[in-house]
């Protein structure tokens, strides 16, 4: 995606607005030193997401809040820093309308924002031969932004330190668009601490575990031994269950045959009462047969006795009226009832004699049937009897002595199998806790081979034209010239060597959309070799290199934006085409430097010291996640 630098400003209270602006494709700012270049330098990579300027340079003392505009697509953006520090404050409009839009704060992290504007978020970078983590806003500045002395220098291009590693998986994202992603990596000392700690804990369960198991105890006797118990376990589990399935049927039978002979013996039961009924029902009969007769025979007594008139009226029998004034009953009445009586109780006691007779018999039949009954149910109990003794005769062994002996057996099985599961865990864990070392073959292949042409190309237009060979080292991160790795040589050659290197790495990451800033700022990539206390004699005269350079800018309109802070001047005949920005620390002509020139009081004898603007910048902020153990660049 990649950003388009609009405007830098300074601001502060009754100051005047001091501001630089940008061209979409090339700005060129030249001055003596102590103007303010790599002040500018160091501005941008603080408004990028970097560490602040330093806020003792003279020039700077009122001022307040350093501003950034860029574009990215269609969206503007303006970044607010204090320049004393402090967190960033971000604002955005929507770009390309006739009337500007006014600006409305955007809670973003800097950094983030500055990665995802380099199309770079979501890309994962080796750290270590340990640790990935995201592209951060130093990964993105450190191969745009390249300060006074870090052009020249003669130390390779990712840095040094701990950030190496990430900045060289970095140079190679912006080359190939691929990141690290899919590289495994190794172990941290943590881990491998960590692992040692468990490796430790799972010997010492080893040999816990080992101890509570008998001496010369095999695991196949004692699963053979589990085999032999279940077995006999299960036979008498068979001999119990066909047991238990005679004597269901047994008892079955017997309740049936108990149920028979209780009906059986209640009827006896029943007829014998019956039996007992009727015959005190005869004997009943017998006494009313008898009392009838003796009735009879008195009936018959009075029936002889001579009739005789009442001795006090003198009314004869048979005109004497009873209570209710019926006539006296005879004797012979009497004796005509007691007659009919005595037949109606003797054709009872007829029928009574019959059925007491069939009761008698009913009372012997189920009276048998009962004994039969008895005897049957006797049997049964005498064949369960035998049943059960029977099976607890068979079996010698102990069914509970058998299953305690297999809970034992079990035990010591389950404590086999902790074994082997411990020994595989201690086997895995002491392969685990080998640290090994992660190779990184950088290889930029064709994307380092056009890298390295274009490279070639910007330096034969600059005039360097003796150049027979040249290739990129995607592990240096660095260019190969003439066979020659770029460090060996002066720092002349070195600083024109990097511009071409950062140039063309940025061009062909823009132009194959792959992520990149899409901006490289140089701070005096001419000066070194335009001095000659700091290169030897070189094969091109500097004003050569310096007119063909200046020249090359003003005709450019590659992919993405180039800054160049340089104190070489622009030749006068190309000054309307390069339309650079002067700085002539002279405040009666032209521009003095990036801010307005003022007397300022001298300084104090224990003031801090000047601030050197030719420092590269860092950026603790991006960095402070990275392993302090970092290992260097495989």
């Amino acid at each position: 995606m990649g950003i388009v630098l609009l405007k830098l400003s300074s601001h502060g209270p009754d100051k005047p607005d001091v501001e630089i602006d940008f061209h979409p494709k090339r700005r060129v700012v030249v001055g003596p030193s102590d103007t303010g270049k790599s002040y500018i330098h160091a501005c941008l990579w603080y408004l990028l997401g970097g560490d602040a300027p330093d806020s003792t340079f003279p020039q700077a003392q009122g001022y307040q809040e350093l501003r950034l505009r860029l574009l990215a697509g269609d969206v503007e953006y303006e970044v607010r820093r204090g320049i004393n520090g402090g967190s960033a404050a971000i604002w955005s409009r929507a770009d390309g309308n006739e009337k500007p839009l006014a600006f409305e704060a955007v809670e973003r992290d800097l950094g983030e924002l500055i990665v995802e504007l380099s199309g770079a978020a979501g890309k994962q970078l080796l750290r270590n031969q340990s640790e990935r983590g995201p592209v951060t806003g130093d990964d993105v500045r450190h191969w745009a932004l390249w300060s006074q002395t870090e052009v020249p220098a003669d130390f390779a291009t990712s840095g040094v330190g701990y950030a190496t590693p990430k900045r060289i998986s970095s140079f190679n994202l912006f080359l190939t668009g691929n990141d690290d992603a899919a590289i495994q990596v190794t172990k941290t000392k943590a881990e491998v601490e960590r692992i040692k700690g468990q490796l430790t804990s799972a010997e010492a369960a080893l040999e816990r575990v080992k101890a509570g198991l008998p001496r010369d105890v095999k695991r196949e006797d004692v699963a053979e031994a589990i085999e032999r118990i279940d077995a006999t376990l299960a036979a008498m589990t068979s001999q119990y269950e066909a047991r238990a399935t005679k004597l269901k049927e047994l008892r079955r039978e017997f309740a049936d045959t108990a149920e028979e002979h209780a009906i059986a013996a209640n009827r006896r039961n029943h007829a014998h009462s019956m039996i007992g009924r009727f015959q005190l029902l005869d004997e009943k009969y017998t006494n009313d047969l008898s009392r009838l007769g003796a009735s009879n025979e008195g009936a018959a007594f009075f029936e002889a006795l001579p009739e005789v008139a009442c001795p006090l009226c003198g009314t004869s029998t048979a005109d004497q009226h009873g209570h209710h004034g019926h006539p006296q009953p005879k004797p012979k009445d009497y004796q005509l009832a007691i007659k009919a009586e005595a037949e109606k109780i003797q054709s009872l006691r007829r029928g009574l004699l019959v059925a007491l007779e069939r009761e008698r018999g009913r009372f012997s039949e189920f009276r048998a049937e009962a004994e039969r009954l008895g005897g049957n149910l006797n049997a049964l109990q005498s064949r369960e009897a035998v049943v059960v003794n029977g099976a607890r005769i068979e079996f010698t062994g102990d069914p509970k002595t058998l299953a305690l002996r297999r809970s034992d057996l079990a035990a010591q099985l389950g404590i086999f199998d902790e074994i082997e599961r411990l020994e595989a865990e201690v086997a895995r864990l002491g392969k685990s806790k080998v640290r090994k070392r992660v190779n990184v073959t950088r290889d930029g292949g064709t994307h380092g081979r056009a890298v390295a042409n274009r490279a070639k190309a910007l330096l034969e237009d600059w005039g360097l034209t003796d150049i027979k060979n040249i290739s990129l080292d995607a592990g240096e991160c660095d260019l190969v010239i003439n066979d020659r790795a770029r460090l060996s040589y002066g720092a002349g050659l070195r600083s024109l060597y990097l511009a071409s290197l950062v140039i063309a790495l940025m061009e062909y990451a823009v132009e194959h959309e792959y992520p990149h800033l899409g901006v490289v700022v140089l701070d005096s990539p001419l000066k070194p070799y335009a001095d000659p206390k700091r290169t030897a004699s070189p094969d091109v005269e500097p004003s050569t290199v310096r007119e063909r350079f200046y020249r090359w800018l003003s005709d450019w309109a590659g992919y993405g934006q180039i800054v160049v802070l340089e104190n070489e001047e622009v030749p006068a005949s190309l000054t309307d085409a390069v339309k650079p920005i002067v700085f002539t620390k002279n405040p009666a002509l032209g521009r003095a430097g990036f801010y307005p020139y003022r007397d300022l009081p001298e300084p104090a004898t224990d003031a801090q010291p000047e601030m050197k603007l030719n420092e590269p910048a860092g950026d603790s902020s991006d960095q402070k996640d990275d392993d302090s153990d970092l290992l260097p660049p495989p």
